[in-house]
């Protein structure tokens, strides 16, 4: 109950009481006189305070309903379809702008009587002013009005009773614009009725040829299915809906299916394609899922009237066919675990599309496609779940060969997309545009039981017919630009004639790194890590450098990607973690400040599966505390495989082993993941340091990752310090540690020694 309600009930027990004392002082004969002044006193006094609060509720009930209608009157002026406030005796009106247009009203005009208005506009929409309220209450009223302009607007007016008074009452209505609605129904009925007097002329050829016909309007989610289309897909209506007919396809085919929704919706008269389309589709006809393949050929056309385009075609029965070719293809040309081409039909297609590219002067792309660290996907899930993903990955390459094109599966985690270039000069984005719609179908694959996979995939893409003199070149030299990626994740390389000669110079570079892992030419170089309250050195970072016996310096930015694609990392791996604990523990022997020393760890090496046995055996055989070695990850390596990740990273930890995250905020870290991984330092990447003095959103940066480290108790080291002022910065945001020339450039063991020796005793020995 209300307040105002309360306020009535209040009033109605108070006149109730008066009342009953009235009774009283009339029913009573007699009474002392004092008494009977008193009594009547006493009713007087009851009567009056009866008055009052009758003009009091009253007083607040006109307020409050003034109020109602204030806030409704603010309302309609904040409507931007016609709406209006009016009283039944037509001496009330209240419009907002979209109204007045509709009316024809001009804002700097004098509308004239209101009553005249009223009653010219319930005319216009044909009724009678004297019946307007209750004909507009009943039910939404639909009207079509001529404006001024000679234009026709349909609109279907909804009116609410406001107030009702004895003198009159006030109600509110509002107007739903659905002229285009209504042009579109005149128009389609007007189509419906061209197809009628088609649809009779071909019928019977329809019947006889058993082809289907489906048809729709780019802009309505819903197909006009023919007789003979409704028997295929066992319907009994000639309409059904995108969602209707999606769920009657097989499973495998959905990916096409939504491509080709997606290719309709965003179909516009401009951009019409006069080339016939076609997909291959098995569809059920009944709950019993017993699927029979159509292929459904068809073409865009505009409706002249409409100007929208309309799309539809012919739905053939090809299943006779398909058995036919099935067992053939499936033995001779058909990947058993994915089920799409293998590369036998590969090869075979491949020339046949590379002979009439050149006979038509035409272009197609070829892609071959790496599905990154898929061997850990294996080893961490088992080779069924990796199957199930193969699986997954051919579908979803097979809704980009919709248009025209196939896909192969070649070796264990390698597929090839072969996509035609229907443009004049060939579209030179067109392989990096479909591998990016790729990868965000792979990424959304990442769900269920892989949803702690993050699924990526790189490739290289060579054209046919400019990149070779016959489809096997072409797709070789696609491999090449593959190969010079190797390693990377997310990799995307297209060919050109200088690949060879690069390939040619890393083959000597391989070589001769091969001869220095061997000759020991590598060693190992330590820049000092400094604690910003002691200013003293608590830890170092070993640096991998490669020194030719001629003295010549090979950058770790030329040799470690090398090193990365043959293998040879791990190698290099092992010889910093021998090196770096062995000389930590040397200089623990010689009474030096105990510090704490970083290694970088290659992917490789992190996903073994036996990298803890590895890592303890080094500690023990040279008897440094676990304490003492941090061991150094990128963003990208640790969040390849979370769960892999977490379950490494935890291993490590329970052995004493610190972890440090390098580069943070550079990459595509989650906070949330971050959360989980049991890191004990964060290093702020010095591309964040270099303007820290004088860019303000570098700064926001590094104090923001600071104060979340310190939340989740992790430490933090800025890299890359080599001024005062940068130092004094971090100093003053919380950082603990700084690396960085301001303190020292990485450095030999015996000069960092010297360091070591002023860093314990103040002087050098």
């Amino acid at each position: 109950m209300n307040l105002m309600q309360n306020k009535n009930l209040i009033l109605w027990i108070e006149a109730l009481f008066a009342v009953l004392s009235v009774w009283v002082l009339l029913m009573v004969e007699a009474y002392p006189d004092h008494s009977m002044f008193l009594l009547r006193l006493y009713v007087l006094v009851l009567i009056c305070i009866t008055i009052v609060l009758v003009g009091v509720v009253r007083y607040f009930q006109g307020q409050h309903s003034a109020v109602d209608i204030d806030r409704i009157c603010e309302m309609v002026r904040q409507v931007e379809t016609p709406a209006f406030i009016w009283s039944d005796d037509l001496s009330t009106l209240y419009t907002n702008e979209a109204m007045d247009e509709l009316l024809g009203i001009d804002e700097r005009e004098d509308p004239g009587d209101t009553a005249v208005l009223l009653g010219n506009f319930f005319h216009s929409i044909g009724i009678s002013p004297h019946d307007a309220a209750e004909e507009l209450s009943e039910d939404i009223y639909e009207s079509a009005i001529e404006c001024r302009n000679g234009a026709r607007r349909t609109i279907s007016w909804t009116t609410s009773l406001l107030k009702k008074t004895p003198q009159a009452s006030l109600y509110f209505s509002i107007g739903f614009e659905t002229t285009e609605l209504e042009d579109a129904k005149f128009k389609l009925m007007k189509k419906a009725e061209d197809l009628t007097r088609s649809q009779r002329r071909y019928q019977l050829s329809m019947k006889l040829s058993g082809i289907g016909i489906l048809l729709c309007e780019s802009t309505k989610p819903v197909y006009y299915a023919s007789d003979e289309a409704q028997q295929f897909l066992g319907i009994d209506t000639d309409h059904i809906t995108f969602a209707e007919f999606r769920k009657k396809l097989h499973p495998d085919d959905r990916f096409l299916f939504d491509e080709y929704l997606e290719n309709i919706r965003s179909t516009r008269p401009n951009s019409l394609s006069s080339r016939p389309r076609f997909l291959q589709l098995r569809i059920s006809s009944g709950a019993d899922k017993h699927y029979v393949w159509y292929s459904y050929h068809y073409h865009e056309n505009l409706l002249n009237q409409s100007g929208k385009p309309i799309i539809g075609g012919a739905l053939i029965d090809i299943t006779t066919e398909k058995n036919k070719d099935a067992m053939i293809e499936k033995l001779a040309f058909m990947d058993e675990i994915t089920e799409i081409a293998n590369r036998n039909k590969l090869m075979h297609d491949g020339e046949e599309t590379y002979r009439l590219c050149q006979t038509m002067g035409t272009y197609c792309w070829v892609i071959v496609i790496d599905i990154d660290r898929f061997h850990i996907i294996n080893d961490s899930y088992g080779y069924e779940n990796g199957d199930k993903i193969l699986k997954n990955v051919a579908h979803v390459l097979c809704k980009y060969t919709a248009s025209g094109g196939f896909a192969a599966r070649v070796s264990a985690d390698n597929f090839v997309l072969v996509l035609h270039d229907y443009t004049v000069n060939g579209d030179d984005e067109m392989p990096v545009r479909t591998l990016e719609h790729i990868r965000a179908d792979l990424t959304s694959m990442s769900a269920g039981d892989f949803s702690s996979i993050n699924l990526t995939c790189s490739a290289g893409f060579a054209r046919i017919p400019s990149d070779g003199h016959s489809f096997h070149e072409v797709l070789e030299h696609a491999e090449f630009a593959l190969a010079m990626g190797r390693g990377e994740l997310s990799y995307i390389m297209g060919y050109d004639a200088n690949m060879h000669e690069e390939i040619v110079h890393q083959g000597e570079m391989e070589k001769q790194l091969f001869y220095a892992i061997e000759q020991h030419h590598l060693q190992l170089y330590y820049q000092p890590k400094v604690d910003l309250k002691t200013k003293k050195i608590m830890g170092a970072e070993a640096l991998i450098r490669w020194i030719k016996p001629d003295g010549t310096m090979i950058s770790p930015n030329v040799f470690i990607p090398i090193a990365e694609k043959t293998g040879m990392i791990s190698d290099i791996s092992q010889f910093v973690l021998r090196e770096a604990v062995q000389q930590t523990a040397l200089w623990q022997q010689m009474g030096l400040s105990p510090i704490v020393m970083s290694i970088n760890f290659a992917s490789g090496d992190f996903y073994q599966a036996n990298v803890c046995e590895v890592v303890q055996s080094v500690l023990v055989r040279h008897g440094l505390q676990p304490q003492y070695l941090e061991l150094e990850l990128t963003e990208r390596l640790a969040l390849g495989d979370i769960n892999y990740t977490v379950q490494q990273m935890n291993a490590l930890r329970d052995m004493g082993i610190l972890l440090a995250m390098d580069d943070f905020g550079t990459g595509y870290s989650s906070l949330s993941y971050i959360q989980l991984l049991p890191l004990t330092l964060l290093k702020l990447d010095r591309s964040f340091i270099i303007e820290i003095e004088t860019d303000r959103v570098a700064q926001e940066i590094c104090s923001a990752v600071i104060k979340i480290a310190k939340s989740m108790d992790i430490e933090t080291i800025a890299e890359g310090v080599e001024y005062e002022g940068q130092s004094e910065i971090l100093k003053n945001m919380g950082c603990d540690y700084i690396q960085g020339y301001l303190y020292g450039k990485p450095m030999t063991a015996s000069a960092f020694q010297k360091r070591l020796e002023i860093n314990t005793y103040g002087r050098e020995l």
